[in-house]
């Protein structure tokens, strides 16, 4: 079966900006800025692909914090082609234009010039521009294929290769936990391990930590904050004695308030899936009772934090406000970080007090479906639009819970199946998640504008839900 067609750029023409002084290129791919004015980025091609409908692709290279449009227009006759949209994007997040088969004509014979609006754009926008970069990762022309790949397949090859990686954090951990989960559940399968290996050395060298935190600054051997200690779930069970583990340990310790809580400045919910998580996952590995005891103890603190009647929220303020009611990438966090922290810790009497409080959360989100079997961006609120992160989470942590014999298969088990069903129609050809609403830097306005892109955290979670329920009997073999 054929699969999504890339025809990568050329050449790229930037204008010579240097990368800014206090941030770091990712990884070692090379980068281009775009800029207002009269100087364009231009992107040339030397291809002789078959005409079709398609798509131009960029990938973002370093992080924005405000609202960016890049407009595109064929460089020999100024066709336009149309314009990006561009809202408080994260590092390594691609974003399509569609072209009809006379446009991607015009970029073949022409090329494309960018040129980010004047307003209210103030900084370069950054973008990968190769040729280091997997053909998949540079600026692209991503071309309809005649034959093109089942939805399910193509998520598949997608993951399994290092054009999937994300930002080291809870992006990247998503990613890595549907390696894993991939790796174990396929076993004959190589594919998932050589991608494992493969996106930790890009930023776990021997025993040194080589990353950047969520705004580009170099974070070697350190741990920016709570969301980045996700990743060690997936390093402690290949390796539960490996050198970096200490770092993680050291930030918990560090970051723990009086009541045991490890966090930042608000609690939020996503501590239950970035650190109640990996902690049971070393504790586990190395029998240290005394991180079994915290593990939990980021459960139910946050469950007493987090939680009012039937709501949940993502973030409680040190004001006492909480904020994010019912988003779905905070239920998300909350029943993933439950139930697999859980899983890890084993079935113990000390524990059932929190599989209960897991049970309960499913049959809330259950019963906050909406009318296309997957969730809103907040939860029974359609208003706010479908949400497919979110979503994807959502379907994991109860198909999880289904294989763990705690959720019941006719009901939460179903509407995993289902969901799975609805979001792999939203994937695109090359196995990104379309749909996502943004990261939350942009606030809640922004969550609840209906604005939608793809989402590299989203494939790693639809990844995560169809490993689970492939162990489940549910779904048959999708990775072919």
């Amino acid at each position: 079966m054929a699969s999504a067609h890339h025809v990568p750029a050329s050449t790229v023409d930037a204008p010579g900006v240097p990368f800014p002084s206090d941030r770091r290129t990712p990884l070692t791919w090379s980068t281009a800025a775009i800029v207002s004015g009269r100087t364009p980025t231009v992107l040339g091609w030397h291809s002789t692909a078959p005409l079709s409908p398609g798509r131009l692709r960029l990938f973002v290279a370093c992080d924005v914090r405000d609202v960016r449009r890049v407009e595109a227009v064929s460089a020999g006759t100024g066709r336009p082609l149309g314009a990006f949209d561009i809202r408080y994007a994260d590092c390594h997040q691609p974003y399509d234009l569609p072209l009809d088969t006379e446009a991607v004509r015009a970029v073949l014979d022409e090329g494309v010039r960018l040129t980010l609006t004047a307003e209210p754009a103030t900084e370069p926008l950054w973008i990968f521009s190769g040729p280091e970069a997997p053909v998949e990762r540079r600026p692209a022309l991503l071309l309809d294929a005649a034959d093109p790949p089942a939805p399910a397949a193509a998520l598949h090859r997608h993951l399994t290769g290092l054009a999937s990686v994300q930002s080291f954090g809870w992006m990247e951990g998503c990613v890595l936990d549907a390696l894993y989960d991939l790796h174990t559940t396929f076993p004959g399968d190589t594919r998932a391990e050589t991608a494992l290996r493969d996106h930790l050395a890009v930023y776990v060298h021997g025993t040194r930590l080589r990353y950047e935190d969520p705004r580009g600054r170099p974070a070697n051997d350190r741990v920016y904050g709570i969301e980045a200690t996700l990743p060690f779930a997936v390093v402690a069970k290949r390796d539960p004695r490996h050198p970096t583990l200490r770092l993680a340990v050291e930030s918990w310790n560090a970051r723990t308030d009086p009541h045991g809580c490890v966090k930042d400045d608000p609690t939020t919910a996503e501590g239950c899936y970035t650190v109640a998580y990996p902690m049971a996952v070393l504790a586990k590995a190395t029998g240290d009772t005394r991180l079994r005891e915290a593990a939990a103890r980021q459960l139910r603190v946050r469950r007493r934090r987090l939680t009012w009647d039937d709501d949940l929220y993502l973030r409680l303020l040190p004001d006492g406000s909480r904020v994010y009611r019912n988003w779905a990438r905070a239920y998300a966090w909350y029943l993933l970080g439950l139930v697999r922290t859980l899983t890890e810790l084993g079935d113990r009497p000390d524990t059932d007090d929190l599989w209960d409080e897991a049970a309960r959360a499913a049959r809330l989100a259950v019963s906050r479906r909406n009318a296309a079997g997957i969730w809103d961006c907040y939860l029974a609120e359609p208003a706010t639009g479908a949400e497919t992160c979110g979503s994807a989470g959502i379907a994991a942590a109860l198909a999880l819970g289904v294989e763990r014999g705690r959720f019941a298969a006719d009901r939460e088990g179903v509407v995993a199946q289902e969901a799975w069903e609805v979001l792999c129609d939203r994937l695109t050809p090359d196995g990104w998640l379309d749909g996502s609403s943004p990261s939350n830097k942009g606030g809640e306005e922004l969550q609840r504008s209906g604005y939608r892109m793809l989402s590299g955290v989203g494939s790693g979670l639809l990844g995560q839900l169809g490993a689970a329920l492939t162990r489940l009997g549910a779904v048959k073999d999708w990775t072919r």
